[in-house]
């Protein structure tokens, strides 16, 4: 498997370090065309750590690279060299051609190379103030040379050269240095890195959801964006986490978890309950969970809804839970339930708003066009489906008052919903407190239809024909605006393209309500398209094009869920 390191950045599993290929823009920012050495911690200034050129007699030289999860070869006229990751704060340089990493200090503050020495070993710390990180780099092989200009505080350029003499080859490693780094007194060999490496990128594959083979080489892919977006725990994250990209989207936002959890529950239990818990770790004693979080920023602004009760039902259906997880899970579920039904029914009606489209998921969903609260029914929903679960947990840890209160309180929203946000049989969006209909054919009205036959009769019927209808099912899958409407847009984020989460959402509905067929239909419509575009945060619902971050975890793993569930 070859990787497209303008879409797909190079890393491993734990690291905060990763590599990308990059040309025009990056971020809203010009970049020089080249490799860079980029860093996820969510405490930098800026990303970019170093500029990573093959370099002859100090000219730099055309290449060519090719990646695969094991490491990155760069080809020239003149030699070839290679890198890959040792650990996770580790990388290993390997050539006979040189190399300069230029740690771009032009125009920043504080970014600088000196040398150190632990006993009689050498060695290079960079300090990369932007980055807020520092690096150590010490040559087993061959020789690391400064090419520096200090100015009174910091470096106007600082650049070092891998290099080896003719014939030979240098081995240098680069490692994550921290305040309280120590020499481990470690050489590496460079094959056996990149062996390694290997290995344990195939382990994970093999241990994520088989697919039909048709479909194998893009779950080989999708497993490598989940693998490679796990960090190690690090400032207030307290577990491995599974970002939801290593280009830009470097958070964990508190929807996007279930999914990933979702896909390792199969065969990796403990990541997928670390997976599943992250956000709670972060739960306000008011109940409510943050809207993302990285290893140092928790953004409490918004929320994200709350599909974590049926993400538990799939989880207890996959894995086996112990008596202390369900209780952990009950306890977080209930305080979650009961901050939305508190502090998110703002007019006391019984059904719970949105304050903002950012809370829904569906950030820019033409449902928010009007000011919020915007009342919907996919989260009302979503709070019925969650108070069944944990009905389910309560009788199974015997709670049983608690059954008794969860189902009266999801019965008492389920009719509320029935009788307010379903109007004609259809579903509803209203606005303000004046509960105005909004005008929207978006496909979050859709969502409820995961209540199966919870749902009367004839709305399951209107509901299904909907999503059904050429109004959202292309020939690549369910767009998230109708394809007729006025407001689409082919790369309107929430207004058009087709995601991941609605798809398995609305599948696991139709699922619900016998429509087998339909469900395997758009599945390997789904497949065909990561097949063919990646694993994009969202795809252009004609053309199947992948759009935005290119490299998003839960594309992948709701593409290995769907398929190992409904295809196989």
């Amino acid at each position: 498997m070859k990787l497209n390191l303008m879409e797909v950045p190079f890393s491993t599993r734990g690291s905060y370090l990763a590599v990308s290929y990059l040309e025009g823009k990056f971020q809203g920012k010009e970049v020089e065309t080249g490799l860079y050495l980029r860093t996820v911690h969510g405490s930098a200034k800026s990303s970019f750590l170093a500029r990573i050129t093959p370099v002859h007699e100090k000219k730099a030289l055309q290449y060519t690279y090719e990646a695969k999860p094991q490491n990155i070869r760069i080809h020239t006229e003149y030699g070839e060299a290679g890198f890959a990751f040792a650990d996770d704060k580790t990388m290993v340089f390997n050539g006979d051609v040189n190399l300069e990493l230029d740690f771009m200090s032009e125009g920043t503050m504080f970014t600088f190379a000196q040398p150190w020495k632990s006993g009689d070993r050498d060695f290079y710390l960079v300090n990369c103030f932007n980055g807020n990180s520092r690096y150590m780099l010490r040559a087993g092989e061959g020789t690391i040379t400064l090419d520096q200009k200090w100015s009174v505080s910091t470096a106007e350029y600082c650049r070092l050269l891998l290099g080896a003499g003719t014939g030979e080859k240098y081995t240098v490693t680069l490692e994550e240095n921290f305040e309280d780094w120590m020499d481990r007194g470690l050489d590496y060999d460079y094959e056996e890195v990149v062996n390694n490496s290997l290995h344990q990128f195939m382990e994970f594959y093999r241990s994520m959801p088989t697919v039909p083979a048709e479909y194998e080489e893009a779950a080989l892919v999708a497993a490598y964006v989940d693998w490679a977006s796990i960090v190690s725990p690090c400032g207030v994250l307290q577990r491995e986490s599974m970002f939801m990209s290593k280009n830009w989207m470097c958070n964990v936002w508190s929807w996007d978890h279930c999914f990933n959890a979702m896909a390792l529950a199969y065969n990796n239990p403990k990541e997928a309950w670390d997976q599943f818990m992250v956000m709670f770790d972060f739960q306000k004693e008011s109940g409510n969970i943050p809207d993302s979080v990285n290893d140092a920023v928790v953004i409490n602004n918004y929320c994200k809804p709350p599909i974590h009760g049926w993400t538990l039902k799939k989880l207890m259906k996959i894995m086996d839970l112990s008596k202390e997880q369900l209780l952990e899970a009950y306890e977080k579920l209930s305080r979650w339930t009961n901050w939305w039904l508190n502090c998110r029914d703002e007019n006391g009606d019984g059904l719970c708003e949105y304050t903002h489209g950012n809370d829904s998921g569906w950030d820019n969903a033409t449902a928010f066009s009007q000011l919020p609260p915007v009342t919907l029914p996919d989260l009302n929903a979503f709070l019925v489906l969650q108070m069944d679960v944990l009905a389910d947990v309560a009788e199974k840890l015997g709670y049983m008052s608690d059954v008794d209160m969860w189902k009266t309180r999801s019965e008492r929203m389920m009719q509320r919903m029935l009788d307010v946000l379903f109007r004609d049989d259809r579903p509803a969006a209203l606005a303000g407190f004046d509960m105005k209909q909004v005008e929207t054919d978006s496909l979050i009205l859709y969502l409820p239809i995961i209540l199966g036959d919870k749902l009367p009769e004839k709305i399951r019927r209107n509901m299904t024909e909907s999503i059904k209808s050429e109004k959202f099912n292309t020939q690549y899958g369910l767009a998230t605006e109708s394809i007729k409407s006025s407001a689409y847009e082919a790369d309107g984020y929430w207004r058009g393209p087709i995601w991941a989460p609605s798809t398995m959402i609305i599948l696991d509905g139709m699922r619900e309500c016998g429509e087998n067929e339909f469900v395997q239909e758009i599945t390997h419509k789904f497949c065909r398209m990561v097949q063919k575009s990646g694993c994009a945060e969202n795809f252009d619902a004609l053309t199947g094009c992948g759009l935005r971050d290119r490299a998003y975890t839960w594309t992948a793993s709701v593409m290995l869920v769907m398929a190992h569930e409904y295809l196989n």
